[in-house]
């Protein structure tokens, strides 16, 4: 019985002694999973940091990966906008004309064959030429590179090309809605204004249309004898060109396009004893009404150029010596053309040329005409004209004249929106 008694005191007592020893075993276990735990938070910490500096790599990596491929999408895209990729596009323009002059009289006139080659040289430039041939020879009429790929609405032209004065005097002759060069623009410009040069071209970030071109040149127009295009020379005896260009929209069916030039050579050299500047002002205007519910082979365009030629002339006094005197002529032309549909064209060019040396002398012409497309790359085209020559320089500008011109084009040929 006295063992019963004492029986849960011993009990007791053994309970207590034993939690005295497992509480500090039990202490050392959750001591030891926290650091476990603290350590596997550590080592989490640093994989992640790990993880951000790798993802950070890679974000250069693809920066710099995709400027590459900006590059190479670039070439891509230059080489698929090129006319054809690794071989220039080639076109063959043959232009002839039957025609009669009351004063001169007939002739089958071997105008020009002209072969022409474009292509995209890398991102950065294209070119094209065109080489002609005629019965007065062969020459390079056209051979240049421009850039495509200039910061600041920048583009630049080097080589032989029209430069950028007037609007008619940069089309080659097949390309006019009418058979020939207008007289002003043969006596006033030089006939087409190709030049040996460079020009740059600014294009406004303005919600319309606007250009300027700045040039320097040897000289400009093909038939300009003022200068010789093959000598070195003072700069002060270059042309140096500026002209603003814009086109706007009226309406869904009318635009108009307006431009202003200005070439001018500070030193010309006419003979011996003087020199004089020269100066080259015009101003043209094309009016066009293309309807937004027909085709884009109805239409009419009204086009017109004003020009004013200034500088010394020679004049030969009644003693025999020669003197220079300042001539000013004014002159231009004015044409319209109304297209019927997609083969026929009818319209009215209205010249009016000066004389440079005697301005009061005037050379009038009127030519009504009618162009037949038989397709994209074959055209007939007839034109009376007849010329009040007061001038008395050519047998060929004067009197009653008729022209029958076949034009036929092989390969590529375009000229875009000029043709509109």
């Amino acid at each position: 019985m006295v063992f019963s008694f004492r029986q849960p005191r011993w009990v007791a007592a053994t309970s207590f002694v034993g939690a005295l020893f497992l509480l500090p075993t039990l202490g050392m276990a959750q001591s030891s999973e926290l650091d476990a735990l603290r350590a596997a938070v550590k080592g989490m910490q640093q994989d992640l940091q790990k993880a951000l500096s790798r993802i950070e790599q890679l974000e250069k990596e693809k920066t710099v990966d995709s400027a590459k491929l900006g590059q190479v999408e670039k070439s891509v895209q230059a080489v698929r906008s090129s006319p054809s990729a690794f071989n220039p596009a080639i076109g063959f323009v043959l232009d002839t004309t039957a025609e009669h002059r009351a004063k001169a009289g007939g002739d089958f006139n071997f105008r020009a064959a002209e072969l022409g080659l474009s292509a995209s040289v890398d991102p950065f430039a294209r070119m094209y030429s065109f080489f002609t041939g005629s019965k007065d020879g062969f020459e390079v009429e056209e051979a240049a590179a421009i850039t495509t790929s200039l910061p600041w609405n920048l583009t630049a032209k080097g080589g032989r090309f029209f430069a950028d004065f007037g609007r008619l005097s940069k089309f080659h002759p097949h390309e006019y809605a009418f058979v020939n060069t207008p007289l002003s623009i043969e006596r006033m410009v030089g006939g087409e204004s190709r030049a040996d040069g460079v020009e740059l071209n600014y294009l406004f970030p303005t919600p319309f249309f606007l250009r300027a071109t700045f040039g320097g040149y040897n000289k400009m127009g093909a038939e300009n004898e003022r200068l010789d295009d093959t000598k070195s020379r003072a700069w002060s005896r270059f042309t140096y060109l500026g002209r603003l260009q814009s086109y706007f929209d009226l309406t869904d069916n009318h635009s108009f396009e307006l431009g202003s030039s200005l070439a001018y050579t500070p030193s010309l050299r006419l003979t011996d004893t003087f020199g004089s500047d020269r100066s080259l002002a015009g101003v043209d205007l094309t009016y066009r009404f293309q309807p937004v519910g027909s085709t884009l082979y109805q239409g009419l365009t009204w086009g017109s150029e004003i020009f004013l030629n200034s500088e010394r002339r020679p004049l030969e006094l009644e003693d025999g010596t020669i003197a220079g005197r300042r001539r000013e002529a004014w002159g231009g032309y004015s044409y319209a053309e109304l297209r019927l549909n997609r083969s026929w064209s009818t319209g009215f060019l209205f010249d009016y040329a000066p004389s440079i040396d005697s301005p009061s002398l005037k050379t009038k012409g009127y030519s009504p005409f009618l162009t037949w497309n038989v397709s994209e790359f074959n055209r007939l085209r007839f034109q009376y004209s007849y010329l009040d020559d007061k001038v008395r320089e050519e047998k060929a500008d004067r009197g009653h004249q008729f022209f029958l011109q076949w034009t036929t084009i092989m390969g590529a040929h375009t000229h875009g929106f000029r043709g509109r």
